[in-house]
């Protein structure tokens, strides 16, 4: 139902930043305080970064990718101390909701260590899924990406129906949340998480 295409090669390419001796993964952090914490919010998640240092990348890095997932994109990159990059990248990219292409906004958190080609550690999506609390929408695991539909009072999460009409009626009726992951088999050393919902 909801395809995710593939990642600007400029975001890989920024991966390349010099290893530390010791390795830690701050990029649940990141997500979660981020986009998650806000609902998905990508302009507030903007300011933020901002507020904490993060750098702007310029848009015409992705913009000239015509892999290019996004509608349109503002990226910002945080160099970690242990050696890894982390990209925020914002924006909105069309999806597919069952009656027809729809628009999705999109919060996302991209991060790994491209020195050492090795993925953040500790694995961050261990944590997505503990502070989910749910299992995965069958609807939204495909291509690489394991995916969470749910809607959203606060700071209460409510899975979705395990169909793609519940998912379907969410989505046209603008209550849906989705967090998405890459699995093993995508993105070589990377790791991404994303907000998306839909907007009308």
């Amino acid at each position: 139902m909801f395809k995710f295409l593939a990642i600007p090669a400029v975001a890989v390419s920024l991966l390349a930043v010099p290893a530390q001796a010791q390795e830690t993964s701050v990029l649940f952090g990141h997500f979660k305080s981020l986009c998650g914490d806000g609902g998905g919010d990508g302009q507030a998640a903007l300011v933020q970064a901002e507020a904490a240092g993060w750098a702007k990348i310029p848009s015409e890095m992705f913009t000239r990718d015509p892999e290019n997932p996004f509608e349109d994109v503002t990226a910002m990159m945080n160099a970690e101390d242990n050696g890894d990059l982390s990209i925020l990248m914002v924006g909105s990219m069309a999806e597919s909701a069952g009656l027809g292409p729809m628009s999705m906004t999109v919060c996302a958190v991209l991060g790994g260590n491209f020195e050492t080609n090795t993925a953040v550690k500790p694995d961050p999506r261990p944590f997505v899924r503990r502070w989910l609390n749910m299992e995965t929408h069958p609807s939204l695991n495909e291509e690489g990406m394991i995916g969470y539909g749910f809607t959203r009072d606060g700071t209460a999460l409510t899975a979705i129906r395990p169909t793609e009409a519940a998912l379907t009626q969410s989505a046209l009726t603008g209550d849906l949340h989705v967090v998405m992951m890459n699995d093993e088999s995508l993105l070589e050393g990377a790791t991404m998480l994303m907000y998306l919902r839909p907007v009308f």
